[in-house]
């Protein structure tokens, strides 16, 4: 298997693709087929240490541990429990809930960093060296999340590096700020208001600004009803897609930000009524 996924790879780097970091999971493990003449599937260990053990029982004998990205090959699944081979020879029973089957595989080509969660901006978690081979466990239209270490990596999509990432820091340099509300059924407009008064632009950008990239288009809140528009101290504009229900979220290009982040209270979360109330009117306009 693992000359077949060199081969691939070689394959798709010479081609210059831009998904050339990516190797998509066989149907099933043909060289372990030819062995054993058994159908299995890859799979890999996503906690620290999996037990294997002997029945599909948590009280069952243990037979050897596991570590994590160790790969193995997937027979059948029982309830809660998945029928493994460690080896050829090795086989035995292990917690479904701790394995990722048949994945797609990222393979670094050159140093790559992965972070915390979806964004350029997010803490650095590693720097994962070169031609190591990662199970995707999700992916959003900028990033893969990946197996690492016994935990989740966040790690850039090879076709969205090349493009400019929305950069939360300029929302701290507001100079003007639109809001249009329009009826998404009769097309009708039901706000428009600017504002133009620094210390209201200044708190309206700690506002958005103190938010998390998720990576994508992520959540089910209300859009295309408010639209922000945004002028910084640069003459750039940017079009933030304000969430209409309670949620702080807004979305641009593509992308949700969970933001006002520092208004989380024990009583629980912020509603975005505080960003609306900065245009006069806005929240009577939208029945808030």
């Amino acid at each position: 298997m693992k000359r077949i996924v060199a081969i691939l790879l070689a394959a798709l780097l010479m081609l210059g693709s831009a998904n050339a970091l990516v190797v998509q999971p066989e149907e099933y493990n043909t060289n372990f087929y030819s062995k054993t003449g058994l159908y299995t599937y890859d799979a890999y260990v996503l906690c620290d240490s999996l037990t294997l053990r002997s029945k599909p029982d948590i009280y069952s004998r243990a037979l050897r541990q596991l570590s994590h990205g160790q790969k193995l090959y997937v027979s059948m699944q029982q309830g809660e429990w998945y029928h493994v081979y460690a080896t050829e020879h090795v086989d035995g029973w292990v917690k479904a809930e701790y394995l990722v089957v048949n994945p797609a595989l990222y393979v670094t080509e050159a140093e790559t960093p992965a972070y915390a969660y979806g964004s350029r901006y997010a803490p650095r978690v590693a720097l994962i060296n070169p031609g190591e081979t990662l199970p995707i466990i999700h992916s959003t239209m900028a990033y893969y999340v990946v197996s690492l270490r016994g935990a989740s990596a966040w790690i850039e999509r090879p076709e969205a590096r090349d493009t400019e990432e929305f950069n939360l820091a300029t929302l701290q340099n507001i100079t003007h700020a639109s809001l249009t509300c329009t009826d998404p059924q009769s097309g009708q407009t039901l706000y428009q208001g600017e504002v133009t008064d620094p210390a209201a632009l200044a708190r309206m950008g700690n506002l958005l600004a103190d938010a998390d990239d998720k990576g994508g288009p992520v959540s089910n809140c209300p859009f295309s009803i408010a639209l922000l528009t945004l002028t910084f101290a640069d003459g750039s504009n940017a079009v933030l897609d304000l969430a209409c229900d309670d949620c702080c979220v807004f979305r641009v290009n593509g992308r949700d930000y969970a933001y006002a982040r520092s208004l989380f209270t024990a009583e629980g979360a912020p509603k975005n009524s505080e960003l609306f109330s900065l245009f006069t009117g806005a929240n009577e306009a939208l029945g808030r």
